[in-house]
C-alpha cells in the first residue's frame, strides 16, 4: 500500500487523436448562400451532418434508437448465429461460374486490350445526338459526344450517355411473345413472322385496308422512304406519331408561317440577347442538338485556345414557372405561372410591335390584349428587356418551350422576324426540313372508335397505353383493335402487356439506321455489336413489310437494313460511291449535308386565326399543375436506368422519385389553411415529406409528396412525368432490402407517381386545379400502404462543407477591371503575385499563418525530369449544372448504383457530385448588416458546382491511412491502392471536401435487394447480369466491399496517352503528353466545355492560362491543401437598368 502511495506518474505527454478545424463563424453565412432550409435554417440535422464525414446512419445499418434497429453489436450476434447455421446454408453461396469464350479465330485487325472507337448517333427528339462508342474487343462499354460533327459540335448529355445502360438492361426484352395481359407467352420468331407473311397475303388483296401504324418522332431519310413504299404498296395504311414530350407546337408554327416543309432552326452562337419563356433549352427543351455549346460559347471572357477569339458576352432573360437548369444561366429571371406565360407573350410582342413599327407583328396581335398580371416590381423588368432586344436587332431572339401550343410558337416566330433575327446568319433559321406528314394519336383514337383500324402496328417508345391523354383512354381503345402488334426494346410495359404480339426491338447501338440532325445533317446509326437479343429494327420490319417474301429474311448474306441506309445515302449524294460511303461512315456524318434555307414570305393571315382563339382572360386565378419533362427519366422511357434513377435532379437534388413542387410560400398559405402555422423549420425535409391531395375539375383525386421549391411560382405546382410504372423492372420498382436492416420495405411497387391520368388532350403542359389540400392524417397512397408521409432520397445535405465563399461570382464590368488591374500590377511588380479581389472573398482574404509543414513537390525539379503535373480548372462561368459529367464519371469507372434505400442513408457513390446553393437577394440594412425575408427567396441566385477529388499536394488523407492505400504519385495524383485499404475510413473523415465514397456493400455484386443478405443472397441472385458484365471498363478496378474509392482523374486514360505518346515517339525521348491528348470522362461529357484538364507545368497548355486568370481561386484555400483543381469564378453579365440589377453576381462579395 505504501508503494501505491507514493506512486507518481510518469510525466508522459497526451497524443492527439483528431485535430479539429474550428472554422471561423459567420452568422449570416447559411442565409447568403445553402442548400436546402435545413442549412438555412441551421437544423440540428443540419448540423450533425456537417459534423460528420457520412451523414447520420449510413454508418449504422439503420436509424439509431429506432424500432428494429441494428446497432453493431447486435449485428455481430445476428452474423454469429448465420456463422453457426453455415453448414446450412454456404452450399449455394459460391462466387457465380462465369466462363470466358475465347476467339475462335484471331481477329486480324484487334489488339487485345486496346479500345477502338466509332461514330453513330442516337436519334432524339427534332434530331440526334452524334456519339463516339468506345468498344472493347467487340463490345461498347462508353459513349461521349462526336466533336467532329457540325451540328452537336461535341455535344451529349445524360440521357445519351446513360443510354448504354439502357442497351445492356437485363431487362430488356429478347423474346417474341403472343397473347394480351395474362396470356402472354413466349413463342418463335418463325411464328409471328408466318403470321405476318399471312396478314401481308391478305393486305395485298385490300390494299391495307385496316393497316396502321403508331411511330415515335423521327428524322430518319430511310424509315421515311420506306414508309412511303409500303404506302405505294398498301395504299390504305395509315401512319400516325406519338410523343408523350413533343414538338409539335413548333412544327406546326413554322409550316403556319413559312409554308410546308419549313422548319424553324435556332442558332444561338448568334445571339447576343436571348429571351426564354419557360423553354428550358439547356435541359430538357431540345430546340437544337447544339444550343448548350452554342449558347455556352457565348458566355466566354476569356480564351485559353492559341487561336480562340472571344466575342462580346451574350445576355439572357428567363421567365419561368420554375427553376430550371437554364434559369440558373440567366442574367435576369422572373418566376410566373406557366399559364401565364402566353399573356406574357403577347405583351412582349406589343411592345416590340410598337418600337419597331413591324406591320406583321401588329396585325398579327390586332386588338388581342395580353391581361398580364403582374407585380409593380416585375413590369419594368419587362419594359426593359425588350428594349434591350430591340437595341440588339437582328443579334437578339425569343424562345418558347418546346412542349407549348402553336399559338405560342408563332409569337415568338413573329417577334423574332420583327427583331430582324431570321436568316442564315441570324438566331434563327427557317429551313426546308423534314416535317411529318402523320396525323396524331387523337386521329388514330377517332378511327378505331370508327371501326377503321384492324391491325395496329406500335413503335412509338412513349409507351402509348401509359402516357397517352387519360380522356382517351387508350387501353380500352385497344381492346376494340383486332390485332396489335407491339415492337419495343422493353416487354415490361403498358403498350407490350395490351399487345397481341410483341416483337423485340433492335437498340440503336445494334442495328443500322440514319438520322437528320436538327441542322440537317445526315448522320449514319451503325451498330456497335452484334444484336444482344435478336432484336428487329423499325427498318428491318418495314423491310419485312415490303419485301416480296414473306420470310424472314435476317438469314440472308448481307444486312438488308445495311443495304437500305447504304441505298439512301446513295439518293442523297446522287451517286453509289464507296469512298463516300466508307467516309460517312467513320466520320458519323455526311459533310455538307444541312438544310437549305427557305425564302418564304410570313402567312400572317393563318397565324392570326389561331391567335385569335387564345383565351387570355380568367386563367390567372387559382391553382395550376404543370407536367415537366423530367431530368432522369424523360417521359418514363428510361424508369429502368439505374444511372438516371439515382443521379440527383439538378434543382431539387432529388433522386428514385418525383415529387410536387411548390413555392415556400405556398406551402405555408396551405398549411394556414388547415390550422397550422408553418415557418422555414417545419419544411425542412430530411428523409420524409409531406403530402398534398390534389382534387382535378373532372373529380379525380391523387396524392403526391412535396418538396419547397426555391424560385417557384406562387399558386403553381410541378409535378415530373415519367414514374409511377406499374411493372416496368427491377429498377424501376424501387428495389429495396425486405430484412430488419432496410429503411422502409412498404413504399409500393412502383418508382415515384404517375402524373399521366392527370393530363388531357387539351391540357398537356399544364391545367387547372380545383383546390389543393395538405394532408394531415393519413391516407391510402399505394394499395396496402396508408401514411401521411412518405420516404423521400434527397441528397441536398449529403457531403456537407464547412466553409465560406465556396462559389465565387462577379458581373463582367468587375471582371474588366480586375484584368486591367491584374495587368497594371504585373507590370509594375513582375516578381510579385497579385491577387483579385475573386481570390480574395471569404477567408482567403485573411490566410493564416499556420500552413502545413509539407510544402508540395519541387516543380522545377520534375519538370527537368520531364514529369507531367496533371491538374484541372473548372469554369463555374460554363458550367449550368446538367450531371452529365457525373453519368460520363459513373460510365468510366465502374460505379455502382445503391439504391433508394442508401441513398436516403447517404450512401451514394458518386465520384463526382453536384453541389447547388441558392442566395437570397439581400441589401444592407443601416447597421451595415445583410437581412432578408421570405420574399427574397421567391427568386434567389441559383449556383451550381461539380465537386470531386480536388488531388491535394498537401492531402489530410494521406497523413491519416494506416495502411499507405492512399498515396501520392510523382505526377500529383493522389492514388487508391485497393487492395491496401481496409476501410477504416479514416481518410474520408479527414477530407474537408467530403469527396471520398466507401463501399458499404458489394453493390458492384448483388442486385439492390440483396445487399443486406450478404454471402446468404438469393442463390439466383448471386452475380452480376451478364449483360450487366459487358458494359464495365476492364481498366477501371471493381471496388468490392470495405474499399474506399474516389475520383482519379481518370488515370487509365492518363496511362493510355502516355503509352501511345511512347509509342509514337520510338527512338526519341520526347515522351510527353501533348496537350489537348487527354479528355477525362467528365471534361469530354461536358457539352459547356467547362472542365479544363492538363499538365499545369506546361505554360502553353489550356489548363495552365486558366490558373493564371483573375477568376482563378481554389475552394477553402485557408486550410493550406493546395489542390490541383481548382474553379474559375462565375460571371454575370446584367442589365443596368433592370430593377434587379445590383443583387446579379453579387453572392460572394456578402461573405467576410
Amino acid at each position: 500500500m505504501g508503494a501505491i502511495a507514493n506512486f507518481k506518474p510518469l510525466n508522459i505527454p497526451q497524443l492527439i487523436v483528431k485535430h479539429v478545424w474550428q472554422h471561423p463563424e459567420d452568422p449570416l453565412a447559411g442565409k447568403r448562400m445553402f442548400r436546402s432550409l435545413g442549412e438555412l435554417e441551421n437544423s440540428p440535422s443540419f448540423v450533425n451532418k456537417l459534423e460528420r464525414e457520412f451523414p447520420r446512419g449510413a454508418a449504422e445499418f439503420n436509424r439509431e434508437g429506432k424500432k428494429d434497429s441494428v446497432s453493431r453489436r447486435s449485428f455481430m450476434r445476428y452474423m454469429g448465429a448465420s456463422t453457426a447455421l453455415a453448414g446450412i446454408g454456404l452450399s449455394g453461396c459460391r462466387r457465380p461460374v462465369a466462363k470466358i469464350v475465347p476467339y475462335a479465330d484471331s481477329v486480324e485487325w484487334m489488339v487485345p486490350g486496346k479500345s477502338v472507337y466509332y461514330a453513330t448517333s442516337m436519334p432524339r427528339l427534332g434530331g440526334s445526338t452524334p456519339i463516339i462508342a468506345k468498344v472493347h474487343e467487340g463490345r461498347p462499354i462508353h459513349l461521349q459526344g462526336n466533336p467532329l460533327h457540325p451540328s452537336s459540335k461535341g455535344s451529349t448529355d445524360s440521357f445519351a450517355i446513360a443510354s448504354i445502360l439502357d442497351f445492356y438492361d437485363p431487362e430488356r426484352s429478347r423474346s417474341f411473345k403472343k397473347g394480351r395481359g395474362d396470356k402472354s407467352q413466349v413463342v418463335t420468331s418463325q411464328e409471328f413472322w408466318k403470321f405476318l407473311g399471312d396478314k401481308k397475303k391478305e393486305w395485298a388483296g385490300n390494299n391495307g385496308e385496316g393497316l396502321a401504324f403508331l411511330h415515335g418522332s423521327n428524322t430518319s431519310p430511310t424509315l421515311n422512304r420506306l414508309a412511303n413504299e409500303l404506302y405505294q404498296k398498301f395504299s390504305n395504311t395509315k401512319f400516325y406519331q406519338y410523343e408523350a414530350i413533343n414538338r409539335s407546337g413548333l412544327e406546326d408554327a413554322s409550316i403556319t408561317l413559312f409554308g410546308e416543309g419549313s422548319v424553324a432552326r435556332f442558332q444561338l452562337d448568334n445571339a447576343k440577347r436571348i429571351l426564354s419563356v419557360g423553354c428550358d433549352f439547356l435541359g430538357t427543351d431540345r430546340i437544337s442538338d447544339g444550343a448548350t455549346c452554342e449558347f455556352s460559347n457565348g458566355r466566354k471572357v476569356e480564351s485559353f485556345e492559341k487561336d480562340e477569339k472571344v466575342g462580346a458576352m451574350n445576355r439572357l432573360y428567363v421567365v419561368e414557372h420554375q427553376y430550371t437548369v437554364t434559369g440558373g444561366m440567366a442574367d435576369h429571371r422572373m418566376p410566373l405561372k406557366s399559364s401565364e406565360h402566353i399573356s406574357l407573350l403577347i405583351e412582349v410582342a406589343s411592345k416590340v410591335a410598337e418600337l419597331t413599327g413591324d406591320d406583321s407583328l401588329k396585325s398579327l396581335i390586332d386588338g388581342k390584349k395580353s391581361n398580364l398580371s403582374l407585380d409593380d416590381k416585375w413590369k419594368p423588368w419587362v419594359e426593359e428587356a425588350v428594349k434591350d432586344l430591340f437595341e440588339n436587332k437582328g443579334k437578339s431572339v425569343v424562345v418558347t418551350g418546346t412542349r407549348c401550343d402553336e399559338a405560342a410558337h408563332l409569337l415568338c416566330l413573329a417577334i423574332n422576324n420583327a427583331l430582324g433575327s431570321i436568316g442564315s446568319n441570324n438566331p434563327v433559321q427557317i429551313v426546308k426540313g423534314m416535317t411529318s406528314e402523320s396525323e396524331s394519336i387523337n386521329d388514330l383514337a377517332e378511327a378505331i372508335s370508327n371501326d377503321q383500324i384492324k391491325t395496329l402496328v406500335i413503335s412509338a417508345e412513349s409507351d402509348p397505353v401509359y402516357s397517352a391523354p387519360a380522356d382517351l383512354n387508350f387501353d380500352k381503345l385497344l381492346e376494340n383493335v383486332d390485332t396489335v402488334i407491339h415492337l419495343g426494346v422493353r416487354d415490361l410495359c403498358a403498350t407490350a402487356r395490351s399487345a397481341d404480339w410483341h416483337v423485340p426491338a433492335a437498340h440503336y447501338l445494334e442495328s443500322w439506321g440514319d438520322v437528320r440532325s436538327s441542322d440537317g445533317t445526315y448522320s449514319i446509326i451503325q451498330p456497335m455489336i452484334a444484336p444482344l437479343f435478336d432484336g428487329v429494327s423499325e427498318i428491318e420490319f418495314l423491310l419485312q413489310l415490303t419485301s416480296e417474301n414473306g420470310e424472314n429474311e435476317s438469314v440472308a448474306p448481307k444486312d438488308p437494313s445495311q443495304i437500305a441506309v447504304k441505298s439512301t445515302l446513295s439518293t442523297i449524294v446522287g451517286g453509289d460511291s464507296e469512298d463516300t460511303w466508307n467516309t460517312t461512315l467513320r466520320n458519323g456524318f455526311l459533310n455538307n449535308s444541312e438544310y437549305q434555307i427557305s425564302e418564304n414570305d410570313l402567312n400572317i393571315s393563318s397565324a392570326k386565326e389561331i391567335i385569335s382563339l387564345v383565351k387570355t382572360d380568367g386563367g390567372n386565378d387559382g391553382y395550376e399543375i404543370v407536367f415537366t419533362t423530367d431530368n432522369k427519366v424523360w417521359d418514363g422511357r428510361h424508369i429502368n436506368n439505374g444511372w438516371l434513377q439515382e443521379i440527383p435532379d439538378p434543382i431539387t437534388s432529388l433522386t428514385w422519385d418525383n415529387a410536387a413542387l411548390l413555392s415556400v410560400s405556398t406551402i405555408k398559405e396551405l398549411a394556414k389553411k388547415e390550422g397550422l402555422n408553418w415557418e422555414n423549420d417545419d419544411l425542412v425535409v430530411e428523409d420524409k415529406a409531406h403530402l398534398i391531395q390534389v382534387d382535378m375539375e373532372d373529380g379525380s383525386v391523387s396524392y403526391f409528396p412535396i418538396l419547397p421549391a426555391f424560385g417557384h411560382a406562387k399558386n403553381s405546382i410541378s409535378i415530373s412525368l415519367g414514374y409511377g410504372q406499374q411493372n416496368a423492372g427491377s429498377i424501376a420498382g424501387t428495389p429495396q432490402g425486405d430484412s430488419i436492416w432496410s429503411y422502409q420495405s412498404d413504399t409500393g411497387e412502383t418508382t415515384g407517381f404517375n402524373a399521366y391520368p392527370l393530363r388531357k388532350s387539351d391540357s398537356l403542359l399544364h391545367s387547372k386545379v380545383k383546390d389543393i389540400k395538405l394532408v394531415t392524417d393519413e391516407v391510402e397512397l399505394r394499395p396496402g400502404f396508408k401514411t401521411k408521409t412518405y420516404p423521400i432520397a434527397i441528397t441536398q445535405e449529403h457531403f456537407l462543407m464547412e466553409g465560406r465563399a465556396l462559389y465565387r461570382d462577379g458581373t463582367k464590368e468587375e471582371y474588366e477591371k480586375e484584368v486591367k488591374k491584374a495587368e497594371k500590377a504585373h507590370k509594375a511588380h513582375p516578381d510579385h503575385e497579385h491577387l483579385s479581389s475573386f481570390q480574395t472573398r471569404g477567408m482567403d482574404s485573411h490566410i493564416p499563418t499556420n500552413q502545413p509543414v509539407y510544402r508540395g513537390q519541387d516543380f522545377e525539379a520534375l519538370k527537368e525530369d520531364k514529369v507531367q503535373q496533371w491538374g484541372m480548372t473548372i469554369d463555374l462561368n460554363q458550367c449550368n449544372g446538367c450531371n452529365a459529367c457525373t453519368i460520363a464519371c459513373q460510365s468510366e469507372n465502374n460505379i455502382p448504383i445503391v439504391g433508394k434505400d442508401q441513398v436516403i442513408i447517404g450512401r451514394e457513390m458518386h465520384w463526382l457530385r453536384m453541389d447547388r446553393y441558392f442566395a437570397p437577394n439581400m441589401e444592407k440594412d443601416e447597421h451595415d448588416h445583410y437581412t432578408s425575408s421570405d420574399e427574397d427567396f421567391e427568386n434567389p441566385q441559383f449556383m451550381p458546382q461539380p465537386v470531386a477529388c480536388s488531388q491535394c499536394e498537401a492531402a489530410p488523407c494521406e497523413t491519416v491511412c494506416p495502411v499507405n492505400a492512399t498515396v501520392h504519385t510523382e505526377e500529383g495524383l493522389n492514388a487508391m491502392a485497393y487492395n491496401r485499404c481496409i476501410g477504416t475510413r479514416y481518410c474520408a473523415n479527414n477530407c474537408p471536401i467530403k469527396a471520398r465514397r466507401f463501399n458499404f456493400f458489394d453493390y458492384n455484386k448483388r442486385p439492390l435487394d440483396q445487399f443486406y443478405k450478404g454471402p446468404l443472397s438469393d442463390k439466383d441472385k448471386t452475380g452480376v447480369a451478364p449483360s450487366l458484365k459487358l458494359q464495365k471498363n476492364p481498366n477501371v478496378t471493381v471496388r468490392m466491399r470495405g474499399v474506399m474509392e474516389k475520383c482519379t482523374y481518370c488515370v487509365q486514360r492518363i496511362q493510355e496517352a502516355k503509352i501511345n505518346q511512347k509509342r509514337i515517339a520510338r527512338d526519341s525521348d520526347d515522351v510527353k503528353v501533348p496537350d489537348g491528348a487527354i479528355k477525362v470522362a467528365c471534361q469530354s461529357a461536358c457539352a459547356s466545355d467547362a472542365i479544363i484538364f492538363g499538365d499545369i507545368t506546361d505554360e502553353t497548355s489550356k489548363v495552365f492560362k486558366a490558373k493564371q486568370s483573375p477568376r482563378n481561386y481554389e475552394m477553402l484555400k485557408y486550410l493550406g491543401l493546395r489542390q490541383r483543381t481548382t474553379y474559375l469564378a462565375k460571371i454575370k453579365n446584367p442589365n443596368l437598368k433592370m430593377p434587379d440589377a445590383k443583387q446579379v453576381g453579387t453572392v460572394s462579395k456578402k461573405f467576410h
